[in-house]
């Protein structure tokens, strides 16, 4: 190596090329003493079989010896060398870069950005990966036919054409022929780039309706917003019925309107692509001179096998050309077409493929009531997965201060005014631009889930779930109290200023349902003293916040940053579970937890079984719903007692609206109770204190709801039950219950029920 003053890093990547086990010998072309930008020839051997090495060359033209070039720029490590092969190198190989770099090949040696690879994994990675690349085009095994066909690099092209591959590709058939559609665009009139999408729908091409067709709108000196046309071109068959097939690989090299004529006769269908322009030529030609106007041109080619990323073996290739009137091309077949890239358009798939899953065919039913802060995250988090809500029930309007916590951006200037629309129906409008339609409902859900034709309105017999993200407790007792709803809630609160949060999903047949599950919760909250600390320490829950002068919101304080971090969470367990379906045996209660450093969570899941239903004996409608934590205690009770009645205290919630007395909890009996085989007297002796205890370490969430005791055959409530349920009732100003456990179950009588 001569001896010329590199940089140190130039220096050590020569000494790594001359290490490097493939590489037979490294040369210096050039030397910029300014800029320290270096050239070198690394000289690779390849792996030929003899029979191909005596030929001086494999049948794909790969050489023995093959020179590559490394143009090391004066930035170098920052940016990786420039990798260029033989100007005469074959060109009709897989994986070969759409350019040339001074005349020469370029081989695309990685799928991914060799910026990124060398900062990674070094110089020696690119090492690797050429010569790997060299010996698998020695061998023609660059594609893989498992792996699927590779379509032509467009990764490097400026303009681009976004549209639905699936819908392009439906217009393929045997016959051959060419579609037009509509095409709209933005161009740079600087660089004559063009970001375009080509539309589903298809527009009248006659001499007529093409005047109506091109419209031209600039935004500003540099940008114009312009309608036209794409024209969409497919291969048929040959005389013998074969469908024809391009099987070769060509990289990407028009320029000009005969390149694409004669890159269209390699795919089969220049016949198409000529009669699409003639017809429109002759649209055009009662014009007068105008123009320029750009159309795309989407070549489909018909591959032998499947290409990468797709189900179709139909690969797109799209194009950009200037067309003037009334002659179509001013230059005939040199007006130069620029090839572009093609990027699917916003769709249910795409978003599905990106989120790490696959779109079923029919997106799962579901209804959001609550289109506020959480809920519009929610909505928003599931849509970009594929997994929208297809109805949002809120009743109440975009309002300034929503801007704080709201998943929708209001806009700038007088068109904030339009943002202050409903919330159901903005964020359906989002929804919408998603692919995915949702109907917004802007009514009150308390009100709609009192009729059954007003219920359908929310959710069909099919639906997968009801998500509630309210916060409210009206709508949670609405929902679980109603008898028409069949379809499972599942409920996403935040409490303790955005430190706690909850997931309820309710079981099948809704048992538990979404209130049991809230009980359910704060009994959970109960048996951990950090926890209930947390939740029942704070003061800094629902308040009232002044949003203008008189106005005010009851809202939670916290940040968005801290919404947005349980928002993700819940959006994640909602799609796993959209996935791989509800919970079939029983309910769900997930609690997350805000770390102290605040940035991270630990969510905890809890299996709730379902609660055991007991109506209540004296004719009322209030049902006692036992949870599985009393029912396990009560039992264990008998079977310390089991030859004399027993009894305790029942601990949890009271729901007037819904007439459904929760018993979460049990506590035993003090020790002056008395138990014979005929009766049971509940003792005094610390009890009070003992439920005063309870009832304070959850701040009042959980209470006395009654008393339970046992009895050792099958019968209903004596006369001394109801005389105990009436002392019950006269000692408090709320419904208290009477339980009792038999052989063959519970029966239970409401106190406030008894003189009737």
């Amino acid at each position: 190596m001569p001896k010329i003053k590199f940089n140190k890093a130039v220096r050590r990547a020569l000494t790594l090329m001359e290490s490097h086990p493939a590489i037979r010998q490294v040369a210096i072309l050039s030397f910029d003493k300014e800029t320290g930008a270096t050239k070198v020839n690394a000289t690779f051997d390849i792996s030929l079989p003899n029979a191909w090495r005596s030929c001086g060359k494999s049948p794909s033209g790969v050489r023995p010896k093959e020179k590559v070039r490394f143009d090391f720029s004066s930035d170098y490590p920052s940016s990786p060398p420039r990798v260029s092969l033989r100007r005469d190198f074959n060109r009709n190989l897989p994986h070969m870069q759409p350019y040339l770099l001074s005349g020469r090949p370029v081989p695309c040696i990685y799928d991914g950005d060799i910026t990124e690879l060398i900062h990674q994994e070094g110089l020696v990675s690119i090492l690797n990966q050429i010569s790997v690349w060299l010996d698998r085009a020695a061998l023609l095994n660059l594609m893989d036919p498992e792996q699927g066909w590779e379509s032509v690099r467009r990764d490097t092209f400026e303009s681009y054409i976004v549209a639905d591959a699936d819908k392009l590709r439906e217009w393929e058939n045997r016959k051959g022929g060419h579609k037009f559609l509509e095409f709209e665009y933005l161009r740079n009139n600087t660089n004559g780039f063009v970001h375009g999408r080509i539309s589903s729908s298809v527009p009248k091409v006659n001499h007529n309706e093409v005047p109506k067709i091109f419209r031209e709108e600039p935004l500003d000196q540099q940008l114009c917003c312009n309608k036209s046309l794409a024209l969409i071109v497919w291969p048929g068959k040959y005389s013998s019925g074969k469908l024809i097939v391009a099987d070769s690989y060509f990289p990407e090299t028009v320029n000009n309107v005969d390149d694409l004529k004669r890159r269209a006769k390699l795919y089969g269908c220049l016949n198409e692509l000529e009669n699409g322009l003639k017809w429109l030529k002759r649209c055009l030609s009662r014009y007068e001179k105008a123009g320029p106007f750009t159309i795309a041109i989407v070549l489909m080619a018909r591959r032998p096998y499947k290409v990468i990323g797709t189900q179709s073996c139909i690969e797109l290739c799209p194009y950009i050309v200037d067309i003037y009137t009334p002659d179509l091309f001013l230059e005939d077949g040199k007006i130069a077409v620029r090839p572009a890239a093609h990027c699917h358009t916003v769709s249910r798939s795409l978003l599905a493929q990106l989120s790490g899953g696959v779109a079923p065919s029919e997106r799962p039913r579901w209804t959001l009531v609550g289109a506020g802060s959480l809920g519009s995250k929610l909505a928003l988090h599931l849509a970009r997965a594929g997994y929208a809500p297809e109805t949002v029930l809120d009743n109440s309007p975009m309002l300034p201060h929503n801007a704080a916590r709201h998943a929708l951006i209001p806009t700038t200037g007088s068109m904030q005014l339009l943002g202050m629309d409903a919330k159901a129906r903005k964020l359906c409008d989002a929804l919408h631009g998603l692919d995915q339609k949702a109907t917004p409902i802007m009514a009150n859900v308390i009100d709609l889930l009192k009729s059954k034709t007003k219920v359908r309105r929310i959710c069909s017999k099919d639906s997968w779930a009801i998500v509630n993200a309210t916060a409210s407790l009206a709508v949670r007792q609405a929902l679980a109290s109603t008898e028409l709803l069949t379809t499972r809630v599942i409920e996403t609160s935040l409490f303790a200023g955005g430190i706690v949060g909850i997931i309820t999903t309710e079981g099948p047949d809704r048992n538990p349902n979404t209130a049991d599950l809230i009980a359910e919760y704060y009994g959970l909250v109960r048996e951990d003293p950090a926890l209930a600390h947390i939740v029942f320490g704070s003061d800094d829950a629902m308040s009232r916040q002044s949003i203008g002068q008189g106005c005010g919101s009851l809202t939670m304080i916290m940040s968005d940053g801290r919404l947005s971090l349980f928002a993700a969470g819940m959006s994640e367990y909602l799609l796993a579970k959209q996935r791989d379906g509800l919970p079939s045996n029983g309910g769900e209660v997930l609690i997350g937890r805000l770390s102290a450093d605040g940035i991270s969570l630990e969510w905890c899941v809890h299996q709730v079984s379902p609660v055991t239903v007991v109506n209540t004996i004296n004719e009322g409608k209030w049902r006692v719903h036992i949870h599985p934590r009393a029912v396990a205690k009560i039992e264990q009770e008998r079977k310390r007692h089991p030859k004399v009645e027993t009894g305790g205290v029942l601990m949890g919630r009271i729901s007037e609206a819904s007439q459904i007395i929760n018993v979460v909890d049990v506590l035993d009996a003090p020790e002056d109770s008395i138990r014979s085989a005929t009766e049971f007297v509940l003792g005094t002796r610390g009890l009070n204190r003992q439920m005063r205890t309870y009832s304070e370490s959850v701040d009042g969430a959980l209470y006395c709801l009654g008393t339970w005791h046992s009895h050792l055959s099958v019968s209903g409530p004596s006369t001394i039950d109801r005389a105990a349920a009436k002392t019950i009732d006269l000692s408090r100003l709320c419904p208290s219950v009477l339980l009792i456990s038999t052989p063959a179950g519970f029966q239970a009588l409401l106190a406030d029920e008894v003189g009737k």
